[in-house]
């Protein structure tokens, strides 16, 4: 039986990545923008609080790293932009 993969079990995954500088995780945090899941697909728009975090590269492999290991989740592709200063 195939696992149908649910926004739910994504952001259970995804409350288990933590920003290193703000300490909280990226689902509290508002990181996430928007999901789209395929099948075994998961495509997240992500928003960082600045273009210059230093911890960019991390959070995001850190995000692959937690959704892949979602069941049922076989490809994720994480697209990173940076919030607007007012």
């Amino acid at each position: 039986m195939v696992t149908r993969v649910t926004e739910a079990m994504v952001y259970e995954a995804l409350k288990k990545v933590i920003d290193p500088e703000l300490r909280h995780n990226i689902v509290e945090l508002g990181f996430i923008q928007e999901m789209d899941i395929v099948d075994d697909y998961v495509h997240l728009d992500i928003q960082l609080t600045t273009p210059y975090c230093p911890y960019a590269e991390n959070i995001v492999a850190e995000i692959k790293r937690a959704v892949e290991g979602v069941q049922g989740v076989k490809r994720v592709e994480v697209e990173r932009a940076c919030m607007k200063e007012d």
